[in-house]
Order: structure tokens, then sequence, then C-alpha cells
């Protein structure tokens, strides 16, 4: 009985995280510090081509990977250099995201629902189906 006891008393014991500390502290030192530059931006993820249904074709502007378009592909190349020289011409009116338009303000493109915080949430019955 004085074994469970015992056993079980150690288990309630904490352990020294001091001496575990320094095993770490003493890695970390081991390891040449590399200084960083705070202009450098992180790196962006790839982006993904998924494949396009039939009629469509993917495009890429100034030859950058990071830039795809998709457009028909019955474009005649001379249609599609012409669509692509415009885009590239005109590429910094185009955005991913609501943050990348600038000048644009987010109310004008912001979708909202007006919600009376007075009425509490109900929820209706749900209504079964006789055939």
């Amino acid at each position: 009985m004085n074994e469970v006891n015992v056993a079980s008393l150690e288990s309630f014991i904490e352990p020294n995280l001091e001496d575990d500390a320094q095993f770490f502290i003493k890695e970390e030192d081991d390891q040449p510090l590399q200084p960083l530059d705070p202009f450098e931006e992180p790196p962006k993820p790839p982006i993904e081509s998924k494949p396009l249904p039939s009629g469509l074709r993917y495009v890429f502007l100034n030859d950058d990977p990071n830039t795809p378009v998709i457009i028909s592909d019955k474009l005649s190349p001379k249609e599609a250099f012409r669509l692509i020289t415009i885009l590239e011409k005109h590429r910094s009116a185009f955005g991913y995201s609501l943050q990348d338009l600038n000048g644009i303000n987010p109310a004008i493109c912001t979708h909202r629902i007006p919600i009376d915080l007075n009425i509490l949430p109900s929820r209706e019955p749900q209504r079964r189906l006789t055939m």
C-alpha cells in the first residue's frame, strides 16, 4: 500500500523546469544568430493553378507566375496579345482583395444586413413534407 501511495505522490511532484530550461538555452546559444532585415517582405506562398473548364486558359502578366489571369482560349493570338497588353498597362487598377484596391472606400464594397438589436433570435419549427 505504501508503494502505491509513494507512486501516486510522485506523479503530483512538479518537475524542476529550471534544469530543463538550461538544456534549451545552451542549444539556442550554439546556433548563430541571423540578422533580420526589417524591410524584407515575407515570402508569399505559391499560387495554386487549378484545372480550368474547357474554353478557358491561364496567362500570366509580365510572365510572372504570381499574376495569373484567366482568358478565353477562343481568342486569336493577336487578340490575346492585345488583351494582355491592356491588362499589364492597367495592372495597378486590379486587386485580389479589398485591401489591394487603393482609393476605394470599404463602406461602398461591404454588404451589410440591417439587424434590429432589440429583437431576440427565434427558431422556426421544422415543417415535415408529406406526400
